[in-house]
């Protein structure tokens, strides 16, 4: 039974450790208009730029992605909030203000992710550089 446990375990971290790209990162890379096919993907330090690229760019897309839903959420609770306020019942009134505020502090929370994705872009830009 331990045998069996150890050669899992040892299998496992073979997977782990591997440097290799697939074939899903060589595809997004070649999006990126990386030319892989030119490269050679068994240099330690391609495979480290290759992959940091990799990352910058799903950092990137999440930010992105998190900016988008945030900004699209102050936008609704802003107009939500705008039409509370302007009705006749003052807990409508009030829930409007509060609508108002939640948008704004949506709003806020949203451009610092706005940021770090246009960042994430740059260096992801700075690194396609390299393979030009």
């Amino acid at each position: 039974m331990k045998k069996i446990a150890i050669i899992i375990l040892l299998f496992s971290f073979f997977n782990g450790l591997s440097q290799s790209l697939s074939e899903k990162e060589i595809t997004k890379l070649n999006n990126l208009s990386i030319k892989t096919e030119s490269l050679n993907l068994n240099d330690l330090n391609i495979q480290k730029d290759l992959n940091e690229i990799l990352k910058l760019e799903r950092k990137r897309k999440t930010n992105k992605t998190v900016g988008i839903i945030l900004t699209s959420l102050s936008l609704v609770t802003l107009t939500a909030g705008i039409i509370d306020v302007s009705g006749k019942n003052d807990l409508n009134q009030a829930l409007g203000y509060a609508g108002i505020v939640a948008g704004a502090i949506e709003g806020g929370i949203s451009i610092p992710f706005w940021n770090s994705s246009k960042k994430r872009k740059k260096e992801r830009d700075k690194l396609l550089k390299k393979f030009e």
